[in-house]
């Protein structure tokens, strides 16, 4: 039983971090292309809580619908450079079973994830309730940009716990 859980376990981490290959790829391959934050720009994140909590609620709302093609269309173009909808989809049907469905997410807190091109990256951090898999609790983060239209989503990734 211990050992069914930590395969479930597993397959939801390697499921996860291929649905966030994009913003890896992005963030973590290329830090030449990074400038360093400086302590203050970490305090001041540019997102406000209602913004956080209306991009989270049309996120939710899409993966609980399991609408993948209306899902993919909310990520930004950077995002979409870095994998395609038909991986996505793949990724989210691997996913739906491990995680079941979020029936409610909390914003936490937004935090500078790194600055490129003079363009800021935020994580937005949110507490999730899941139903409907092994996990009744978890952690979402959306990786954002600000463009003139509002935030833009770069990455997402929900991580279950059982708490």
């Amino acid at each position: 039983m211990a050992s069914e859980k930590t395969s479930t376990f597993n397959y939801i981490i390697v499921g996860l971090l291929v649905v966030n290959l994009c913003i890896t790829s992005y963030l973590a391959l290329r830090p030449a292309s990074f400038s360093a934050t400086t302590e203050s720009a970490k305090t001041k994140v540019d997102v406000s809580e209602s913004e956080a909590g209306s991009l989270a609620n049309e996120v939710v709302k899409l993966y609980n619908k399991k609408d993948n093609v209306a899902l993919y269309a909310e990520f930004d173009n950077l995002a979409k450079a870095q994998f395609s909808q038909e991986q996505l989809i793949a990724q989210l049907n691997k996913l739906y079973p491990l995680i079941g469905t979020i029936s409610d997410a909390a914003f936490s807190d937004a935090v500078v994830a790194g600055s490129s091109g003079g363009r800021d990256y935020y994580n937005l951090n949110y507490k999730v309730r899941l139903t409907g898999g092994p996990f009744n609790t978890g952690d979402m983060k959306l990786t954002v940009i600000r463009r003139d239209s509002g935030l833009s989503l770069v990455g997402f990734f929900v991580n279950g716990s059982s708490r």
